[in-house]
């Protein structure tokens, strides 16, 4: 089993900020999910590396959505042996963006609103693609 560990460790994530506001006008219907993603990546050390993962939901136009929602979350990676200068940033954004969809799932359930699942995605060709829009 060893030949197949990874080099990237996931020791812990962080939730550093969840910033919730409902919408009291909004007239309830169905309504398309509107979210977008940022991340910000730092390096420690060669060994060590944090990867911040931010989630901004119907912030484009709050007035049309029954609420407006940030959630941040920090993820804490260690690195072995990179001797073959590996990008583990990829990795490490796959790793911590279920931990957002479920946030937001349980935080949107128990805010006793519409709970929201946020969809499966390549979340990082999405960064990828919004990159290449700035």
């Amino acid at each position: 089993m060893d030949k197949f560990k990874s080099k990237l460790i996931f020791k812990k994530y962080i939730v550093d900020e969840i910033n919730f506001n409902y919408n009291e006008k909004f007239i309830d219907k169905p309504v398309k999910i509107d979210f977008d993603i940022d991340k910000e990546i730092v390096y420690i050390s060669e060994k060590e590396m944090q990867v911040r993962l931010i989630v901004y939901l119907f912030n484009n136009t709050p007035k049309e959505y029954p609420y407006k929602m940030k959630v941040a979350i920090r993820g804490f990676f260690e690195i072995e042996n990179n001797d073959e200068n590996i990008n583990f940033e990829p990795n490490a954004i796959a790793i911590l963006y279920p931990y957002i969809r479920s946030i937001v799932s349980t935080y949107t359930s128990s805010a006793n609103v519409m709970p929201l699942i946020l969809p499966v995605i390549n979340v990082n060709k999405m960064l990828q693609d919004k990159e290449k829009e700035n």
